[in-house]
């Protein structure tokens, strides 16, 4: 029997092998790797493919925050169960009127500490930003022409962007952290810029480059790339993967989504929900197979109103709970309904079917492959290993 109240002194290896065999046995009994929390819905920037604050979005969401001290409660159980990670998203985190305590909060409670943001602000705000071991920042462009574009902002944002990332990317050099993500939303208006994006990139010396496509909605679906758009894409993908960088990137996955033939054959529409909005599905990263996800059993979400959902915030298959009502840690450890989601997913996903329709855009397919073995050593007799 695992005793709960010492689950943070375990090392973080001990701790990811209770989480496989969590997935084993259909409970959990540690809390997850990794938990995602929306600290503020809230940004000032109107991102062209953004789901909540496009200027084609017709009715975006209020302004909401979550409450500081909810908040802190929800810290508390965290560092508690033995969460390793805590990622805080927006909206735009720094517009959080308690951003800087909260980001002591955890590093002061021992956990790792990921945000992200789109770095275009007064510098005061580098101050507690510099206490991530990981920021991830939205840049979606190469010049400042398409960055105004891309996020809805008068010029002189982009040097003002790069102007901070200089001063974070100096304390890395000095103290190792935090660790720089530049990601690229490619869409039609800025797919053109990738190679520039990449030099820009390899400047900087960055530590990682992400590209995803956008999860198009309904009214977004004229920023939805055409077939010949995709031709000329893979044209410039293809040169830039024959070059070498200083830096992480996964332009191999880019490169096999492009390279997916049935790309534009099924475009499906998903009405509007509680959890998302209407989305369509511009090719199957699942590969259409039945396939057991683990996802969420490592990684927990909490919204802006408190909500922890399940199994990812992507899916968003139920509401196991609010934050505002009853402890995090409550939430994860006794509920049944979480519980029978998460195995649910564990079982297998299938995305022909209405429920998992959604998954047929994951972003995590390639960390799922990698818990997907690690369980299946676990069952087999060997050991899970870990993740890190």
């Amino acid at each position: 029997m695992i005793n709960r109240k010492n689950l943070k002194t375990l090392s973080p290896r001990a701790r990811d092998i209770l989480r496989v065999k969590s997935i084993v046995l259909g409970r959990p009994l540690v809390g997850p790797q990794s938990v995602n929390i929306h600290i503020i819905q809230a940004c000032d920037r109107r991102c062209a493919f953004c789901w909540y604050f496009s200027p084609l979005v017709k009715n975006p969401p209020e302004y909401r925050v979550l409450d500081y001290h909810v908040l802190e409660r929800a810290l508390d159980d965290c560092a508690d169960m033995g969460v390793d990670e805590i990622n805080f998203e927006g909206g735009e985190v720094v517009l959080y009127p308690q951003a800087e305590r909260a980001f002591r909060k955890v590093k002061d409670s021992g956990m790792r500490l990921i945000a992200y943001s789109h770095l275009d602000f007064e510098p005061g705000h580098l101050k507690y930003l510099a206490w991530t071991d990981q920021l991830t920042v939205n840049l979606s462009a190469a010049t400042e022409d398409v960055y105004q574009k891309v996020h809805g902002k008068p010029a002189g944002s982009l040097k003002n962007l790069l102007r901070n990332l200089d001063v974070l990317l100096n304390l890395r050099s000095k103290y190792g952290k935090p660790k720089i993500i530049l990601t690229f939303i490619v869409y039609q208006e800025n797919y053109r810029q990738l190679a520039a994006f990449l030099e820009l990139a390899q400047y900087y010396q960055v530590d990682r480059v992400e590209f995803r496509f956008f999860k198009a909605t309904r009214e977004m679906r004229d920023l939805m790339m055409s077939r010949d758009d995709f031709v000329e894409l893979s044209n410039i993908v293809g040169c830039a993967m024959k070059k070498k960088y200083d830096f992480k990137h996964n332009l191999q996955s880019l490169w096999d989504i492009i390279a997916e033939s049935g790309m534009f054959e099924k475009v499906v529409s998903i009405d509007h929900s509680a959890m998302h909005n209407d989305r369509l599905f511009f090719y199957d990263s699942t590969g259409g197979k039945k396939h057991p996800c683990y996802f969420g059993w490592f990684y927990g979400h909490i919204d802006e109103r408190g909500r922890v959902i399940a199994p990812c915030d992507s899916i968003g298959r139920c509401i196991a709970g609010n934050i505002y009502q009853r402890s995090f840690r409550e939430i994860w450890f006794e509920n049944d309904v979480l519980r029978r989601v998460l195995n649910e997913a564990a079982n297998g996903v299938e995305t022909s079917l209405e429920q998992w329709q959604e998954c047929r855009h994951c972003s995590n397919v390639m960390e799922n492959r990698q818990l997907c073995e690690r369980v299946e050593r676990l069952r087999s007799g060997q050991s899970p290993g870990s993740g890190r």
